[in-house]
């Protein structure tokens, strides 16, 4: 199988996993703020807005960064972990304080999913190719809500400790994942400049082949 296909799917599956947390969470935020017992239902609304506000300042400065190192899966890891670390935070305390700030940490996965969709086109040198990575992406990440919006069933109120444990395991396998993929795109670039590739933006590959008759390849960002 093609080097490009394998991390195609490979970026797919990290969407699936962290599409698991990422659909869990807009639904059911305000109901373990209300859980926690010191709030009101109207108050649980209210207050689960500010840990979005702090995740979007998360993305923009997450993407802006990747943007200006060229890297994406050291980024998407640190994302997926501090999202880790919120769900763990929540399943192993009681008190209302912590749990609350957890939850500020829990939505930074949102950043996660930011950057892989932008690494999906950074890793295709052609529009067609982005446009099938994207459709793979789709296919294949969007199977991570079927789980992610079941694992808060009522039976679990008001502590969910289940659906904690089950989404701060599927972020730090984004974690891995990242980390994994990252390692292996380096490679992939270090073999082509040691097969000496010439490197180009953009282009139709097979079109490039014929014409020059030269192979030609575009540079993964990691």
């Amino acid at each position: 199988m093609p080097a490009l296909s394998i991390i195609s799917r490979s970026i797919a599956n990290t969407s699936t996993r962290s599409n698991v947390s990422f659909a869990s969470l807009p639904l059911f935020v305000p109901t373990i703020i209300s859980e926690m017992g010191t709030f009101t239902r109207i108050q649980s609304q209210g207050l689960s807005a500010p840990p979005y506000i702090l995740c979007f300042f998360t993305i923009i400065s997450f993407c802006w960064l990747s943007d200006k190192f060229k890297m994406r899966g050291p980024f998407c890891a640190l994302a997926a972990t501090l999202a880790g670390i919120g769900f763990i935070i929540n399943a192993t305390t009681d008190t209302t304080g912590p749990r609350y700030f957890s939850i500020f940490l829990s939505v930074e996965i949102f950043a996660s999913v930011a950057l892989l969709l932008a690494w999906v086109a950074n890793i295709h040198a052609t529009e067609s190719k982005r446009a099938g990575g994207y459709t793979v992406l789709a296919t294949v990440g969007q199977c991570g809500p079927l789980l992610g919006t079941n694992v808060f069933p009522e039976s679990e109120k008001p502590l969910y400790r289940k659906g904690m444990w089950i989404s701060a395991a599927f972020c730090l396998l984004v974690a891995v994942l990242s980390v994994v993929l990252s390692c292996w795109l380096i490679y992939e670039n270090k073999k082509m400049d040691r097969e000496g590739v010439p490197e180009v933006e953009e282009f139709e590959e097979t079109s490039v082949e014929r014409e020059s008759g030269r192979r030609e390849k575009h540079r993964y960002v990691w």
